[in-house]
């Protein structure tokens, strides 16, 4: 209660402070920039947020009203809204924090979101106040992870298992001041909530067999993780386990066989994998057919079974079944990023692309970033991985690869340099070389990249 009162307090000085007339200007200009550009829902939440207090100073907003007037939810769907409205709050917080030190760094009037609340900041930048440099020093900060530190967190969550993460995961749902980063929403779907309470009613073993594989799904990526893939198979057996009729414990485990098949070279372990993969996909199928995410598996292990046609028709079908799933849409966007389907591949990623689920997780800017860049929009690869680092993504060697290959397709030397200098230094055993001819279709996609990353400085060897 406080903590509110001390929010309004504060935006009824900073009006003052501001009048009514600069504060319009200042949103106006915010969204012409071309940085908002395509941002529509960043761009509306900030519009609804600063016109609303502006009209009521005294008013709380909150996110389900924001949720059912900007996003048509219905306020009953309260956890899912809440999650929906926290992570586009947080993406709004980093784009105004990314833009005063841009494009807006001599804006007279800034506005703020500050964490915690959905009340607008108005501040008025004084002649002496220098333009804020904090942004590019943290990106750069956050970037420059060592390896040391990549270890240990690998290991800690390796040590602390599979009960304590889900029950992270579970206290995190429940929480309503929850970071927008630690979220991992339901589906909002009301078929799957149908489910859930059929589940309910034939066992709690059945309803816990659906939960554990919905927290799962929200682990397969980043795919280079191979010990987090293998966290969030033992999750999927596990729920298999729980309840041997239920598809999604087969389908999650099959996705994540064949992401563990992906990464290695042929021969017996890569076989081994595939076949138990094709196997989980097929229960899958007898269970639910015209299931999205049955689907979206078979098209992902079809893909690493080299059959790419089929593997994009399937992708396709999982999509019209649910177009606004976001982990159909980050497999959907893998599929036709490693195909060389880069415009599909870009529209499913889309950043502020709506989505019911996986939200905060961010993979869908990681295949944004490496689409662009193969399209040739260099500085929104730039700019979507950078952000993705800044929003709690996972730093992955691919991509600081295409970071590094990014910046030498603008003939920026010393950053494209820099990057790859910090993968060999961070990812010795990373060959990007080695890598992406293994999961590209065609060997001339990886060559995209691999050149780039020549020309930057990384240093090649043989495997």
């Amino acid at each position: 209660m406080g903590s509110a009162e001390n929010h309004s307090e504060l935006n009824i000085q900073n009006t003052a402070l501001a009048s009514r007339t600069e504060i319009l200007d200042a949103l106006e200009r915010i969204k012409s920039d071309e940085s908002f550009a395509g941002s529509t829902r960043l761009v509306d939440l900030l519009d609804y947020i600063v016109t609303k207090h502006l009209a009521d100073p005294e008013r709380k907003i909150l996110a389900k009203i924001i949720a059912e007037d900007l996003y048509d939810r219905a306020i009953d769907q309260d956890t899912d809204s809440h999650n929906i409205v926290r992570v586009d709050a947080g993406r709004l917080r980093r784009r105004l924090a990314e833009y005063y030190v841009g494009p807006g760094q001599s804006d007279p009037v800034l506005i703020h979101v500050d964490p915690g609340a959905y009340v607008p900041r108005f501040e008025v930048r004084s002649p002496e106040t220098p333009p804020l440099d904090a942004a590019p020093k943290a990106a750069d900060a956050d970037l420059r992870r060592s390896k040391g530190s990549i270890i240990i967190v690998g290991a800690v969550l390796v040590a602390l298992g599979c009960g304590f993460l889900l029950g992270t995961i579970t206290s995190l749902l429940g929480r309503p001041d929850a970071p927008e980063a630690a979220i991992t929403p339901t589906s909002g779907d009301p078929k799957l909530e149908a489910e859930r309470r059929a589940r309910m009613s034939k066992s709690p073993s059945s309803l816990q067999a659906v939960t554990l594989s919905d927290q799962a799904r929200n682990l397969i990526f980043p795919m280079f993780e191979r010990e987090q893939l293998k966290l969030s198979l033992a999750m999927f057996r596990q729920a298999i386990r729980k309840d041997d009729t239920y598809f999604g414990g087969y389908a999650g485990a099959a996705q994540c066989l064949a992401a563990m098949a992906l990464l290695l070279p042929d021969g017996p372990d890569r076989n081994s994998l595939l076949a138990e993969s094709r196997k989980m996909v097929d229960r899958a199928i007898e269970q639910s057919p015209t299931n999205s995410w049955t689907q979206s598996a078979l098209s992902w292990t079809l893909l690493i079974e080299g059959r790419d046609a089929e593997a994009r028709e399937h992708a396709e079908l999982a999509l019209d079944l649910a177009p606004k799933d976001g982990n159909v849409l980050d497999f959907y966007a893998v599929v036709m990023l490693l195909t060389g389907e880069f415009d599909a591949a870009r529209k499913a990623a889309d950043p502020d692309r709506k989505r019911t689920s996986a939200l905060g997780r961010h993979a869908d800017q990681s295949f944004y970033g490496a689409a662009s860049f193969h399209l040739g929009h260099y500085q929104d690869a730039i700019d979507t991985l950078i952000a993705a680092s800044l929003s709690g993504s996972p730093i992955s060697a691919p991509n600081y690869a295409y970071l590094s290959a990014s910046y030498q397709g603008l003939v920026e030397a010393d950053k494209a340099r820099k990057y790859a200098l910090e993968l060999m230094e961070n990812w010795p055993e990373f060959n990007p070389s080695v890598v992406f001819d293994q999961i590209y279709s065609n060997p001339i996609f990886a060559k995209a990249v691999t050149d780039k990353l020549l020309e930057a400085g990384w240093q090649g060897r043989e495997r």
